[in-house]
């Protein structure tokens, strides 16, 4: 696809303006169900493309921060969003044989800016759905081929069906299909952790709040939301070492092995390894988020390591931001509307994902000395400081 994206684009046929140009979203996701219910309150009619069969059981707790909340409230779904997710009441930090090293209240936070609230990712899909017409999806089906033409971007179909559109979307997720096809092979950021996530028994934890245990270049959190109890567990490690199903636990046990608190019970209780997930962590950024008439929202496009909890949000955040400059844009000036979003969005994603990085090589510490160092100063860190790590999280404009 090579055009210059700093003029209008050309068009044979019809101008489209607004709500008339013809839409593709790639992905089922949050950000392609956020973006897809947006568009649709505007009177676009979009049309939804997800490679998997059906939405089903897939992830675990996810964060949403009050930033992601607004657009939901947006959309008039935030009073499910409160029924099915649980709002954090506080933070606890202990080392990691078990012993509290600090305990933080959000109520600064909440006052301010409303609740942080984990839910089970299929259930925040599901209150998605309530946003999104079921007739403008197409499940079990994906993008082969997308061809930008004067008269659109032809696109072709796994199901052998084609299609002419004005614009597409790539909401496909940190390994995007939709990115690879206009930008080629473009690398992910290693950050030198890889980790396992699981359910245990929510009895194991009372706490309405995150309870995490920091160890030297070690790892492992528990995340509550409603009825249920998610841990995620990080090591360090060299890319590409993998995981085998076969030993998983074994893996899991042994990298654990010395931490204190629960954490025996919870790695006693592992029976099952196909119900654990293991990944890298990764994460992207990218000069240009959109060329010719395809953009990247997302995971796509600004994929977010999981320390600060933030990539939902942000891909809401973004997904509110694009459908805005779509309401004022038309066909031939798709460019415009696309700078006028990656301008409003980089500079808070790239905020977000370095304070991610620097949580993290701060947490996952190798060194004996600098973990006690680490240790010290979280147990002299205050509840107003957190306050303050979180106002500069959350007060920037979108």
């Amino acid at each position: 696809m090579s055009r210059n994206d700093n003029t209008p684009l050309r068009s044979s046929g019809r101008i489209h303006y607004g709500p008339d140009m013809r839409t593709l979203i790639v992905g089922g996701g949050i950000a392609g169900l956020t973006l897809c219910g947006l568009l649709q309150q505007r009177g676009f009619e979009p049309t939804l493309v997800e490679r998997a069969p059906k939405f089903g059981d897939v992830g675990y707790v996810i964060v949403v921060w009050p930033s992601g909340s607004r657009i939901l409230k947006g959309l008039g779904l935030y009073e499910r969003l409160r029924e099915q997710g649980c709002a954090f009441t506080d933070y606890n930090i202990s080392n990691y044989k078990g012993k509290v090293i600090n305990s933080y209240t959000i109520d600064s936070v909440v006052e301010k800016y409303g609740p942080i609230i984990s839910i089970y990712r299929p259930d925040l899909i599901d209150i998605l759905m309530g946003a999104v017409r079921g007739d403008s999806i197409r499940m079990n089906t994906t993008v082969v081929s997308l061809a930008d033409t004067d008269n659109g971007v032809e696109t072709v179909f796994s199901d052998g069906s084609t299609g002419t559109y004005d614009l597409v979307i790539g909401c496909d997720g940190i390994r995007s299909k939709v990115r690879k096809d206009i930008f080629g092979d473009v690398p992910l950021r290693y950050s030198g952790m890889s980790g396992w996530g699981f359910w245990v028994n929510p009895d194991i934890c009372s706490s309405e709040g995150i309870i995490e245990y920091w160890g030297k270049g070690k790892f492992l959190g528990m995340w509550p939301t409603r009825g249920r109890l998610a841990v995620f567990t990080s090591v360090r490690r060299k890319s590409g070492v993998g995981d085998s199903v076969d030993t998983r636990i074994e893996s899991i046990r042994q990298n654990f092995a010395e931490f204190g608190g629960v954490v025996p019970e919870i790695l006693s209780g592992l029976d099952d390894p196909r119900d654990i997930y293991y990944d890298e962590y990764n994460d992207l950024k990218m000069d240009r988020w959109s060329h010719g008439r395809v953009v990247l929202v997302g995971d796509s496009v600004h994929a977010i390591l999981p320390n600060a909890g933030a990539g939902v949000s942000m891909a809401m955040e973004s997904a509110a931001v694009l459908a805005e400059e779509l309401c004022r844009t038309d066909s031939v000036n798709l460019p415009h509307a696309f700078r006028q979003y990656q301008s409003r969005r980089k500079g808070r994603v790239n905020k977000v994902q370095n304070q991610s990085r620097i949580m993290g090589k701060f947490i996952y510490t190798e060194s004996g000395i600098l973990s006690s160092i680490r240790d010290y100063l979280v147990r002299a860190y205050s509840s107003r400081q957190l306050f303050r790590y979180w106002d500069n999280m959350l007060k920037d404009p979108l």
